[in-house]
C-alpha cells in the first residue's frame, strides 16, 4: 500500500471552553470536494513537514506564515482503499488575515466535532477532539 505524507496547518484560538478553528471549503474534485478542511497538502521530496505546511498555506490561502509560530501536534493516518495518508498536523495561532478567506467554526464540550459530521473529513474529527481535550487540561 502506498504511503502519502501530507501536512496540515490548523489555525486555532481557545478561550472560555470554546475552541475556534479556521477552515476553508475544498474546491478540488477529490473525495472531499465541498468539505470544510484545514489548509494543507502533499510533502514534496526533500521538504520537511513544517515547510510543506507553510508552503501549502501560501499556495491555498495566499498568506505567508511564520514557521517559528508552529507547534507540532502529531501524526494521524487516514486509511483509503489504495493508499494511507500520513497527516503531519501543525498548530498556528489565530490570524486576523484569515477572516475573509474562510470561516471560523466553534467547538464546545460535550459535542466536540460531532456537529461537523459529514462536513469535514473523518480524520479531522480525531484531530479536533484531541486538540480540544488537550487544551482543556
Amino acid at each position: 500500500m502506498k504511503l502519502v505524507p501530507v501536512s496540515l496547518a490548523v489555525f486555532y484560538e481557545y478561550n472560555n471552553q470554546t475552541l475556534k478553528l479556521w477552515v476553508q471549503t475544498r474546491e478540488d474534485d477529490g473525495p472531499y470536494h465541498g468539505f470544510l478542511e484545514f489548509p494543507g497538502g502533499g510533502i514534496e521530496i526533500d521538504e520537511s513537514p513544517l515547510a510543506a505546511a507553510v508552503r501549502e498555506v501560501e499556495e491555498e490561502v495566499g498568506i505567508v506564515i511564520n514557521p517559528d509560530h508552529a507547534k507540532f501536534m502529531g501524526t494521524y493516518t487516514n486509511e483509503l482503499a489504495n493508499r494511507t495518508i500520513l497527516l503531519y498536523v501543525f498548530l498556528f495561532p489565530k490570524l486576523q488575515t484569515l477572516e475573509e478567506k474562510g470561516q471560523w467554526v466553534e467547538i464546545r464540550s460535550p459535542e466536540l466535532s460531532q456537529p461537523l459530521r459529514g462536513m469535514i473529513p473523518t480524520p479531522n474529527h480525531r484531530i479536533i477532539d484531541e486538540l480540544f481535550l488537550a487544551l482543556q487540561s
